[in-house]
Parts: C-alpha cells; structure tokens; sequence
C-alpha cells in the first residue's frame, strides 16, 4: 500500500511554506488527490514533483509561466530558462554595482580617518576628467544619483577667492559633445592631499585655507579639486567630508 504524506509532511521536507503549496496548487501548477477526509494526500510522485517545481521557482521562474509545468517539452524549458538567465544576468551586473559602492564607501571611510591624522599627504589623483556638472543635465544628475563622490570642485589655490571662484565638476570616462572640459590629468603632475571639512548646516563654512596655508609653506601649489566623500552629523552639525588633490608647482 502506498504511503501517503500530509502536507505538513511535505512542508517539512522540502522546507516549503503549506501557505506556497496551496497557493501553487490553486494555480494549477500541480494537483494531488484527497482523502476520504477531504484531506489533500502527497504520494512519492507528488513530493518529487513539487521538489523539481520549486527548484524552478527558486531560479526564478515566474508563477504564471508554470501552470502547464507538467506540460513542457524540452523547448519550452529552453525558452523559459533562457529569460530567467537574462534576468539573473542584469540582477548580477546590479548587485555587483551595488556591492562596488559599498566597497567604494568602505574606502572613503578609511581615508577620512586616515586624513584626520596628518596635515597633508601625497597621492595620485584617481581619476583623469572633469567637465562642468551642469544640473539641468539629466545624465549628468542621474549619474551623481548613483555616485555623490563623482562630484569634484574645482578651483585656483592661488586666487585669494579660491572658495568663491570654484567650478562644479562631475568625473567623467568620456567627454560629450555638449560637455564643457574644465580638467584633464597630466602625466607627471604630483598631488598633494588633505581633508576638507565643511561644515553644510553653516552655509558650507570649511578649512580650505588653513590647510593651504599650512602645505604652502613647503610647496608651491596650483589647481585644487574637492573631491567629495561622505558626510556625517556630528553635535548635530551635518559636515561633509572631501578629499583636496592639490597640484604641486616647485620646479
């Protein structure tokens, strides 16, 4: 005689919600037989057959495509597996986007905390061009959405009214046509770098000539560009945190 399961059984086995195998059975994806009881009985059968439906489930095919479940030929798990590849494959390219950010984030932290140790530092500038961030430039706005920390300020630290005079830039790995170029990285240029701490809930108050003064005393120094990192609230004062690459001029 054959032995029969319950579908607290079933649930337990296969570590499936009852919630799920009702709901899959009401979709018609598969069917089982009822007692005499009224009670729905799982056979062997039923629990292989469940098992291989929620492997499908678990790759993500969609509940609507598995009503005839039962029925596919060979071409229509194809087909179906052939558009749950493509939807995993842009789930992945997110996802690592997403984690690279994180990591990206995790960086700056340690930059910032590295940076409040020491006056000034010497690195190379991570990155090779900058246009004009223009805000009504969708792209341009979209883009920032996804990386604040493409924002860069340019400026003069030989001008007096560096603060004042500054350019908004974005990074960018190509230029458009319609892009305005306001700085482009020379080969053996040496940079110089310090954390810029500004305060934004007292109208962007920030350190910038104080820590040129203190790196100009050694140094002749040129273009300067703000890169920002992160920021945080301290004593309830949101200061953010940017990253000077200063170009270094003694000759």
């Amino acid at each position: 005689m054959e032995k029969y399961l319950s579908i607290g059984e079933v649930s337990r086995l296969l570590d499936i919600p009852e919630s799920t195998l009702r709901f899959w059975q009401d979709k018609g994806i598969f069917s089982v037989e009822k007692g005499e009881n009224n009670y729905r009985q799982y056979t062997v059968y039923d629990l292989t057959n469940i098992a291989e439906i929620a492997f499908y489930r678990n790759l993500g095919m969609p509940v609507r495509q598995m009503g005839r479940f039962n029925q596919f030929c060979l071409e229509d798990y194809d087909k179906v597996l052939g558009s749950v590849k493509d939807t995993l494959q842009a789930k992945i390219e997110m996802y690592t986007a997403m984690y690279e950010s994180a990591c990206l984030k995790s960086e700056h932290i340690k930059s910032i905390q590295y940076l409040k140790t020491v006056d000034y530092t010497y690195e190379k500038v991570p990155f090779g061009t900058l246009v004009r961030f223009e805000y009504s430039d969708r792209e341009q706005l979209i883009r920032y959405t996804q990386n604040p920390s493409l924002y860069v300020r340019l400026m003069d630290s030989r001008d007096p009214e560096h603060d004042k005079n500054d350019i908004r830039g974005i990074i960018v790995s190509s230029v458009r046509e319609h892009d305005t170029l306001i700085w482009q990285k020379k080969k053996d240029s040496l940079y110089a770098v310090f954390l810029i701490e500004e305060i934004a809930s007292e109208n962007y108050v920030n350190d910038i000539s104080k820590k040129l003064g203190t790196l100009q005393k050694k140094h002749k120094t040129g273009i300067l560009l703000a890169n920002f990192l992160l920021g945080e609230t301290v004593d309830g004062k949101r200061i953010d945190y940017l990253k000077a690459y200063v170009e270094i001029l003694d000759s």
